[in-house]
């Protein structure tokens, strides 16, 4: 039987959901640099880290047990598993301007690139909302597999993905209609996304079989599938496509991917039980997020070399798209 929680290891570590209300778009400014922002669940916190100098520039206190992490135009999203409510920050003045309560299980956060709408997948009720983003309604309810998790937007094709991870599947689903146009079988327990940019192959992570499902998202199909270490979690490519980087919770490492061939290339040690991970918008940088050791390794995308660790908080996760692009 499979585990009711979102983390079968980890019972009270779900994901996160959210949600926003009306605010003049013209007020607030993008930020001057790339920030990344790291829930800490265990803290109740966010740490932002400013991208150049790899150095923590604010900690911020939001509600109980955050773990997702979406962001929008000139906010931050961030959800909180026990609160069941969502956090809005601003990104220029790194505040909180907002609490929002939510549904029963908020999982999977995702917001559109113009900050129109945003995506929330319902852990305990199998649904994706659609919510606008002005006016903080919920518009849809789309019906998808059980114990949706991470969830990404293609706005290439105007599609949505959705990793189920008790019924073993992705859903796509096309943002024009709210159509389900397929859900398609993964490994165990699919939990993280990840997208490539140029190919728009989708890679979903199986946490309990060890592999990453390759999903062709033009035909609607699975290529093929990539062992990788002990329980991974979350995945991102490069800007180039050309190489995934996946988090493996029990073996302190990322695992590299060459996208072309699917092969491994390099295994990398890093902080304690990595868990989500992210990109810089320059290319330059791959975060990944430790839960365990609290702390945020930061990895050379040529040299696949660990440049810096940089501290964070307690029980450090970052589920979702965490870094500003």
């Amino acid at each position: 039987m499979k585990s009711k929680s979102p983390n079968p290891k980890h019972p009270f570590r779900c994901f996160g959901f959210l949600f926003f209300t009306f605010l003049f778009l013209s007020a607030c400014a993008q930020p001057s640099e790339p920030k990344a922002w790291i829930t800490n669940q265990l803290e109740d916190t966010v740490s932002v880290i400013d991208t150049r100098t790899q150095q923590p520039i604010a900690t911020i206190t939001v509600g109980h047990r955050p773990v997702g992490v979406a962001i929008s135009k000139p906010y931050v999203f961030i959800s909180n598993a026990e609160s069941r409510d969502i956090s809005i920050i601003d990104r220029k003045s790194m505040n909180v301007i907002k609490t929002l309560p939510v549904g029963e299980g908020p999982v999977g956060l995702a917001a559109d690139p113009e900050g129109k709408k945003i995506y929330v997948a319902d852990w305990y009720r199998h649904l994706v909302f659609v919510i606008d983003a002005g006016t903080g309604k919920i518009e849809h309810e789309i019906k998808v597999g059980k114990s949706p998790a991470g969830i990404l937007i293609n706005p290439a094709n105007d599609q949505l993905y959705v990793a189920n991870r008790d019924s073993d599947s992705v859903s796509i689903i096309d943002l024009t209609d709210y159509e389900t146009l397929a859900e398609l079988p993964a490994g165990d327990a699919p939990f993280g996304l990840a997208l490539n940019p140029v190919n728009h192959d989708l890679y979903a992570v199986n946490v309990r079989s060890n592999n990453v499902t390759v999903i062709d998202t033009h035909r609607l199909e699975v290529k093929t599938t990539i062992d990788v270490g002990e329980w991974p979690y979350c995945a991102i490519t490069t800007t180039n496509g050309k190489r995934l980087f996946i988090t493996n919770q029990d073996d302190d490492s990322v695992t590299v991917i060459d996208t072309e061939t699917n092969k491994k290339i390099a295994v990398i040690e890093i902080g304690e039980t990595p868990e989500g991970i992210d990109r810089t918008p320059d290319g330059q940088y791959i975060y990944a997020v430790n839960w365990g050791s609290g702390d945020v390794s930061v990895i050379d995308t040529e040299t696949l070399k660990v440049t810096t660790t940089v501290k964070a908080g307690e029980g450090s996760r970052a589920f979702g798209l965490f870094i500003d692009h």
